[in-house]
């Protein structure tokens, strides 16, 4: 499994970039890999975005562009199952960046806020605020790239140690395999 979070300039993944990327790739239940890249998105950060997230075009000039990293994150993406919360938009904007760098790509892939609807039907908000404060989870830096993805692992941890194989069935649920019809 690869938890992933992403900061973005937008919420289109056809008219914004990747700003931010953050991942932890677990392998038998261990952190086997982090990966943390700010990324050039080859166009501005608007102001908003930089009041969520703290990350400014200053920060980012000196950066790789998405396609400088592609094989990379290729690599730490390859024969894993891709986790995001509301996994629709990171995997959208991830799926987007690799076409623009000339590489398809297509994974299986589930969501955490389904996977907490499913398990905890009784909280009124799934949103990743939600979550950290339902689970008691501490996270230094909400809004950025690695902190975020962490937090899902952690949630993802808490889950399993409260519902043990009850996740599983879940995540069978929930996981989206990637199939001609869903690329």
């Amino acid at each position: 499994m690869v938890f992933l979070d992403i900061e973005t300039t937008g919420g289109s993944p056809i008219d914004s970039r990747i700003t931010e990327i953050g991942a932890l790739r677990i392998e038998n239940g261990q952190v086997v890999e982090r990966y943390s890249q700010l990324l050039n998105p080859e166009q501005a950060v608007p102001w908003y975005i930089t009041k969520l997230t703290g990350i400014r075009d200053d920060m980012l000039w000196d950066q790789p562009a998405f396609r400088a990293v592609a094989d990379d994150l290729e690599r730490l993406l390859s024969d894993a199952i891709f986790v995001a919360h509301n996994v629709s938009f990171d995997y959208g904007f991830i799926k987007e960046s690799f076409r623009r760098a000339g590489t398809t790509f297509n994974m299986d892939r589930f969501c955490t806020v389904r996977l907490s609807r499913q398990l905890y039907p009784e909280q009124a908000r799934h949103n990743l605020d939600s979550v950290i404060a339902a689970h008691g989870i501490i996270v230094d830096n909400r809004h950025r790239a690695l902190d975020d993805a962490m937090v899902l692992h952690e949630f993802y941890k808490k889950a399993l140690d409260q519902h043990g194989l009850q996740v599983f069935a879940a995540i069978d649920k929930i996981l989206v395999h990637t199939t001609k019809a869903t690329q």
